[in-house]
């Protein structure tokens, strides 16, 4: 008896089923595993909120360190010496005995530590205690009446420090504003300092690079203890503002190229010396408030501007390519503008110069000054000033001689 195979054939429904499988475990593959659940999209007003947070409360991190005491005297410290390990930097003939030098100039006047040479400007050891007693001495109250009805001229302040932070700010920031005896500009009865406005030309410390001073003259004398940095509180109470960020500097003026059109509108000799503080360093014959600068080279430059020309120094300093002063003209701008072009030997690289003159003042200015420079010869040195130990060793033997 024949018998029929079993029918072998496989339902189409169960295709149907494989078929959906393989395409499902083939999109799977391709995606990667078992496909999950995405999260629905932030909100753009979360986003913004998280944004605002982050960048309030790094803001917020960033000014707790840059006012907290040990960054303001770390940074005070820099401004004054250049440096955050000041050392006395010590010449075997004595005359350079001093400290580093900062954007702040402050170690050319004021004595900071023992054997430091320098005393032009009162001494800053133990400053931070006698802080405390300046508001309430007769001297400083007399100061303060003179300033009452009308501010100090150069800086708009009065004497109006009531603690010893607020003393040591008000002097930086208004050196008039009290002078101690002694130490005020020739003829001036010690009612006029000798030291610049330092947010003024051509120092222009910020006003955080004021407060950092400030902090390390309070901490200075008691290293490793903040205690005494009160500087920050000191700056809000005395000028009743929001403390400023670092970059806020005082504004200066435009470069030397884009200053043309002011090349007629000049000061008057004295006012340009005063203004640029040229009298701090430099004695220049002929300017009364000009007497007393030991730091620099007495400006005789009609008798020594065509020496130091042709000297080899300046000669070598041409051929390194540092200088290219070919007049006398042509060398006292230079000497101006761009010091570092030619060091008078006997000064150091860094002495204190600033060299950015050439932002700073008018070509009008330039002009007029180094016209008056120009017009001061030997004769005019007072016999007195021959033997101080700043350019002098310039001047021919044979006219010491006729003065002596």
């Amino acid at each position: 008896m024949n018998r029929s195979k079993p029918n072998q054939s496989v339902p189409l429904w169960k295709l149907a089923l494989v078929l959906i499988l393989a395409i499902g475990l083939t999109v799977v593959v391709l995606k990667g595993g078992n496909p999950t659940k995405e999260a629905p999209p932030a909100k753009v007003e979360d986003l913004e909120k998280e944004v605002e947070i982050s960048v309030v409360e790094k803001a917020s991190l960033d000014l707790e360190k840059l006012y907290s005491p040990q960054t303001l005297v770390k940074e005070g410290e820099f401004a004054i010496f250049g440096t955050n390990r000041p050392e006395l930097e010590i010449s075997l003939a004595g005359e350079f005995d001093r400290m580093p030098i900062g954007k702040g100039k402050c170690a050319f006047c004021h004595l900071f530590v023992e054997g430091h040479n320098q005393d032009r400007c009162p001494d800053l050891r133990g400053v931070e205690e006698r802080s405390h007693k300046r508001p309430q001495e007769a001297r400083y109250k007399m100061f303060s009446e003179k300033y009452l009805a009308s501010p100090e001229p150069i800086s708009g302040l009065k004497a109006q420090a009531k603690t010893g932070g607020e003393y040591i700010l008000e002097s930086i920031y208004c050196p008039n504003c009290y002078v101690v005896e002694g130490f005020g500009i020739p003829g001036s009865d010690d009612l006029r300092s000798e030291m610049p406005v330092m947010n003024h030309m051509p120092y222009q410390l910020s006003d955080y690079e004021m407060i950092a001073v400030a902090s390390y003259l309070q901490a200075k004398d008691t290293p490793g203890d903040f205690s005494r940095v009160t500087a920050k509180e000191d700056w809000k109470n005395y000028f009743k503002k929001k403390l400023p960020l670092p970059g806020d500097s005082p504004k200066v003026f435009a470069s030397i190229e884009s200053l043309a059109e002011t090349e007629k509108q000049t000061n008057p000799v004295e006012v340009i010396i005063e203004k640029n503080n040229c009298f701090v360093c430099h004695k220049i014959p002929g300017i009364p408030i000009a007497k007393t600068g030991v730091l620099g080279p007495i400006l005789a430059m009609k008798s020594n501007a065509a020496r130091r020309l042709a000297s080899p120094e300046y000669q070598r300093a041409v051929a390194e390519g540092r200088a290219k002063a070919t007049t006398e003209r042509e060398y006292v701008m230079e000497s101006i503008l761009h010091p570092a072009a030619f060091m008078l030997p006997g000064f150091r690289d860094g002495d204190g110069m600033p060299s950015d003159y050439s932002r700073k003042m008018t070509i009008g200015d330039v002009q007029k000054l180094v016209t008056f420079l120009l017009t001061i010869d030997e004769s005019m040195i007072e016999k007195e000033d021959l033997s101080g130990p700043v350019g002098l060793d310039e001047l021919d033997e044979r006219e010491i001689m006729k003065r002596d």
